[in-house]
């Protein structure tokens, strides 16, 4: 093929995969960052959130996605918690032309550092022509708007809506890097103009490298039978929860420094994403998919658990008393246990006892519990099934369980 018309066709190939939005994580990973965020986050905490959430203005819509359901107070709160963290990409819908002009804003959902690789080294451009994103600036000024007790609830929710969106974006590492090449001398937007997928490809079938990472949870763990977002994301985010507990991570979740977050994404992006055995044009290989289902658990757990200590840091009351959290709670897990979900399961209302005997001798689930303010794990038995919520709230009240959540 001569040298001109290849330059003509890869040009084209750069235009046509501009075209896709910079998602960073889609609704699936949004919203498990916000489950984690919300699992650490205290009561009283979460009250304070989505009392500021339903003051949104009216013309956000924000306010409208609260779930209008019989379902519990509790369980509706989560749902709309989770949906909040997804509002900054609803808007970005342009039938929706008042809300569309007022709020979406494109260049708020990144913050790029410009690098390139030379001699397997990384070298960042300090100064590059184009510009990386607001998501760092964004994010320490919507902080303060959550901070200022002269604020609004209706200017803290937009600030609120923004920051559980941002915190998550910045934590999808292509959401951190502009990655420069001769094929891309102002930078792959994040791996948008960089194709999986054969020259050839069908335009409606083309796949890039930030699509890969957006959607990368449903494509490793498949919605099944159109599963409600309660029954498909609690065991996604429970199991990340186990995988990567609270305890290991929070002596490095740096609350409010959200350029250390960008700054650590961008490693990420740099030392991970971009191995040799990534080819342009071809799909990734199996190892690569692996490692990198690795890394997007890790990196969802983690933006949850600093959104989360960062809510409770900023609208938690300061608790003079230790506490400790107790041996017999109700819950909704996976039942019957087992070390993997083999499509049996099904979340059922459990009672928990958190003190089991002989703990750490043998093999059990474990559950995240606000202790001191903090999310520590515990390893659980399940004592006993309810077929209802009224028969759990039933023998709770009869046996002086106190700690009841069936959401």
């Amino acid at each position: 093929m001569p040298k001109k018309i290849f330059k003509k066709l890869s040009l084209l190939l750069i235009v046509f995969v501009f075209a896709f939005p910079a998602l960073a994580w889609d609704d699936v990973g949004h919203k498990l960052s916000g489950y984690i965020a919300w699992q650490t986050m205290s009561p009283d905490v979460r009250e304070k959130v989505i009392k500021i959430l339903r003051s949104a203005p009216e013309d956000s819509d924000l306010g409208v996605l609260y779930p209008a359901s019989s379902r519990s107070d509790a369980g509706k709160n989560l749902e709309f918690f989770m949906i909040a963290t997804t509002w900054a990409d609803i808007i970005r819908d342009r039938d929706f032309k008042v809300r569309y002009e007022k709020y979406h804003k494109s260049n708020w959902h990144y913050s790029d550092t410009f690098w390139a690789q030379e001699n397997n080294q990384v070298k960042i451009l300090e100064k590059p022509n184009e510009e990386g994103g607001k998501a760092v600036e964004k994010l320490f000024e919507f902080e303060k708007i959550l901070k200022d007790a002269n604020a609004s609830n209706a200017d803290k929710a937009v600030a609120l809506a923004w920051i559980l969106h941002l915190g998550g974006d910045i934590h999808q590492p292509l959401h951190t890097s502009a990655r420069v090449t001769e094929l891309e001398p102002k930078g792959d937007q994040g791996g948008n103009t960089f194709s999986l997928t054969p020259k050839e490809t069908p335009r409606n079938q083309q796949v890039n490298l930030h699509w890969f990472w957006d959607s990368i949870v449903g494509r490793n763990v498949s919605r099944k039978n159109d599963a409600c977002d309660a029954d498909y994301l609690a065991p996604i985010g429970n199991q990340m929860m186990k995988k990567y507990p609270f305890a290991k991570t929070q002596n490095s979740l740096s609350i409010g420094k959200f350029d250390v977050w960008q700054q650590e994404s961008f490693k990420v992006a740099t030392t991970e994403l971009f191995p040799s055995t990534l080819i342009r044009f071809q799909l990734p290989t199996e190892n690569y998919k692996k490692n990198a289902y690795k890394i997007a658990e890790k990196q969802i757990s983690l933006a949850g658990y600093r959104l989360g200590a960062m809510l409770n840091q900023i609208f938690g009351a300061n608790q003079t008393t230790a506490q400790t959290p107790p041996c017999k709670i109700i819950r909704r897990v996976m039942y019957p246990v087992s070390k993997t979900n083999d499509g049996n399961q099904k979340l059922e209302i459990g009672l928990l006892n958190l003190c089991p005997a002989n703990k750490g001798m043998v093999s059990r689930p474990m559950m995240g519990m606000m202790v001191n303010g903090k999310i520590e794990m515990f390893e659980y038995d399940v004592e006993k099934v309810f077929k209802t919520e009224k028969e759990a709230r039933e023998y709770a009240a009869q046996n002086g369980i106190s700690d009841i959540s069936v959401n």
